[in-house]
């Protein structure tokens, strides 16, 4: 009996000094890790130069589509950030007047917008039709190759059975724009930003 109690306790030890040995690991493996906040914190100095630049266009654009223009609302899907000469951190702002509807955005403008305030007005738009148009495309591309962003705008417009196009080309002269109501008039069967891109190509000296 005595010998079954002696090998009982020493059982007993053994397995208490287990459970202290077990205890010491757990206690070890519950030290502190690294807090995720400063790893997070360091991602920024990794992230390639074009992310934020591309995040600052997207910004500045929803910037432009939030501007006032009194009376006339901004018509946002047609309203771009640009950044280029005569016009650095502005905006290209196609608005239209609420009054008449907004499906289409009939009596619509656009102009060039600078911190908050027009600053330039497009000679001609719509080729002189003054009611019911609309831009419908917009582009900003060198069409002379003198490194200066020129403007193309396809415009649309209300006729009594359909909709016809009143689309534009403006040359940027390091000043503002030029545009020659001649030249546009050739446009108006062109339904494209690329097909109005080809034929002023094409036909250069019409254009410049």
């Amino acid at each position: 009996m005595s010998r079954i109690l002696s090998h009982f306790f020493i059982v007993s030890i053994v397995v208490s000094g287990a459970c202290s040995i077990r205890s010491g690991d757990q206690t070890a493996s519950s030290t502190p890790l690294p807090s995720p906040t400063a790893a997070a914190s360091a991602r920024p100095s990794a992230t390639p130069d074009a992310t934020p630049e591309e995040t600052a266009g997207q910004s500045a654009t929803l910037q432009c589509q939030n501007l006032k223009a009194g009376k006339h609302k901004v018509y946002k899907k047609q309203t771009f950030a640009i950044d280029f000469e005569p016009f650095r951190n502005s905006c290209f702002v196609s608005t239209f007047d609420p009054e008449y509807g907004s499906d289409p955005p009939v009596q619509s403008e656009y102009a060039i917008y600078k911190n908050g305030e027009k600053v330039y007005d497009f000679p001609g738009q719509f080729n002189g039709a003054n009611f019911g148009c609309w831009v419908d495309a917009v582009s900003f591309q060198d069409l002379n190759a003198d490194k200066r962003n020129d403007v193309i705008v396809i415009g649309k417009c209300s006729g009594k059975s359909d909709t016809y196009n009143e689309n534009s080309v403006f040359i940027n002269d390091g000043n503002g724009f030029a545009t020659r109501d001649d030249a546009n008039m050739q446009l108006n069967e062109l339904t494209t930003i690329k097909q109005v891109a080809g034929f002023v190509e094409e036909n250069r000296s019409m254009f410049f």
